[in-house]
């Protein structure tokens, strides 16, 4: 089941996440900010959950623009599966629930980042229907 993460998913969404990166020293997953997280319209913190074990996540945030009248775009980030579960369409479930969400909002597109050394999750983005091609991605870290 697809759903926004609570506070007492903490835990597990951080073993997640060490997956993800797992030589960050700065990570820092605290129950506060998952709550502020659940009280922003715009900004979504999902997990994929099967009997209390969450199998992936990941972070959604709707981003408004005037470039295209009222439609907002959204923007996925820290997608992880855990390694015991990939491959059985937890994160295919996840970037479904994504889509179907920012359809009913009227986004006009939704972008991801991806760590550029990740292969294997760059071809399941493009299974998903992610083009890799159209843009780059930049960043700087603070």
């Amino acid at each position: 089941m697809i759903r926004q993460a609570e506070r007492t998913d903490k835990d597990q969404i951080f073993e997640l996440y060490k997956m993800l990166v797992p030589n960050s020293k700065k990570m820092n997953v605290i129950e506060e900010q998952i709550d502020k997280i659940r009280r922003d319209p715009n900004n979504f913190l999902f997990v994929n959950d099967e009997e209390g074990e969450i199998l992936g996540t990941l972070t959604l945030n709707i981003c408004l623009q005037a470039l295209h009248g009222i439609r907002p775009y959204g923007v996925v980030e820290n997608i992880i599966v855990h390694e015991n579960h990939r491959g059985k369409n937890v994160g295919r479930e996840l970037l479904q629930f994504v889509e179907d969400y920012c359809k009913s909002i009227d986004c006009h597109r939704i972008m991801l980042l991806s760590n550029s050394t990740r292969e294997r999750a760059h071809q399941f983005f493009e299974r998903e229907g992610y083009d890799g091609s159209i843009s780059k991605g930049f960043k700087k870290y603070l």
